[in-house]
């Protein structure tokens, strides 16, 4: 087994990423594991490494890759095992140590995911994805107000009197006195006319739970139920959105009393045709499309989700009173 943690210079701070690779080399030499460390040096270079290593991999060797960074990291690194050649004895690790760490939210508790010896002892599982015009999101695909939030979050981390961490609230801020909306001619699911002519303050195409740095969106969502589930919110007053930021934190915003507002529910294929383009964010990757078609990709990735520190001590406790 080959451990390659593939880390983004651009999430957090540079001391950050030295104390990173410090860890990681020592928890693998500590267990013998035979590791490399790629620190990539563009957009997208995740994608080229990730096929490149696969393509030589003509032995079929195990291969874990860990994405360590914020949800775009993770995004690329999905992209490219799913996209590579000779990917069927590869795996897909997460070291959350981005600005945007939403995927590893769905499996409690999530700390676990910055442990780097809990993650070269992690079990494999197998998670759907949503392919939206040929790239693949394995969390979620935002559009409306959540989406112009990370566009606005991204240029205002470029500015360097603002920390990484106040970033996103000041995006979410200055979205919010815009108040940017999403218009769609139509929406189709599982090719049933759904919507026509709608306008909506944010949707949510999602895989996992979470988006916007911790915010339930889609709580009924499931990692590997081969459904895509949607939330749609309609175009409401901000003194209104306001009043539902903290049921919508907490997950509780689908409910009776809020059927006027909010619509959702879940499909194999969703279909958008938008008004003008329309900017897509897939993972954290912004994209801007007339049209998307939304499809579900059954258990098409195979991730590593470490133990919890107890369960391991259990097991331990377990094997040394049989001894």
């Amino acid at each position: 087994m080959k451990h390659i943690f593939i880390i983004n210079p651009a999430s957090g701070k540079e001391k950050n990423k030295e104390s990173l690779i410090e860890s990681i080399s020592s928890a693998c030499e500590k267990k013998n594991a035979e590791f490399e460390i790629y620190v990539t040096k563009k957009p997208l270079d995740a994608v080229e490494y990730i096929h490149s290593v696969c393509s030589a991999n003509t032995s079929g060797e195990d291969i874990s890759f860990y994405a360590c960074g914020g949800d775009g990291t993770f995004c690329e690194v999905v992209n490219g095992v799913y996209s590579a050649e000779n990917n069927k004895n590869v795996r897909v690790g997460v070291m959350p140590v981005g600005t945007g760490n939403d995927f590893v939210k769905s499996f409690a508790p999530s700390d676990r995911f910055l442990d780097v010896d809990a993650q070269l002892d992690a079990v494999e599982t197998e998670i759907d994805l949503i392919d939206c015009n040929g790239f693949c999101a394995a969390n979620m695909i935002n559009i409306g107000f959540d989406c112009e939030v990370v566009v606005k979050t991204a240029q205002i981390k470029r500015h360097p009197f603002v920390p990484a961490k106040m970033a996103y609230i000041f995006g979410l801020v200055l979205t919010l006195v815009k108040k940017p909306t999403v218009k769609m001619k139509s929406v189709k699911a599982d090719g049933a006319e759904l919507k026509e002519n709608c306008e909506y303050l944010l949707t949510t195409f999602a895989n996992g739970r979470f988006c916007g740095g911790g915010f339930n969106s889609n709580p009924y969502a499931e990692l590997n139920d081969g459904k895509i589930d949607a939330m749609y919110i309609n175009n409401i007053r901000r003194t209104k959105f306001l009043s539902l930021v903290g049921s919508y934190k907490s997950g509780t915003h689908i409910c009776p009393e809020n059927e006027s507002l909010i619509s959702n529910g879940k499909s194999e294929t969703i279909e958008i045709e938008f008004d003008s383009p329309t900017n897509v964010c897939i993972d954290g990757e912004i994209k801007t499309f007339d049209k998307i078609t939304l499809s579900v990709k059954k258990k098409a990735l195979k991730i590593l989700v470490p133990k919890l520190r107890e369960e391991a001590q259990k097991k331990e406790n377990e094997a040394a009173n049989t001894l």
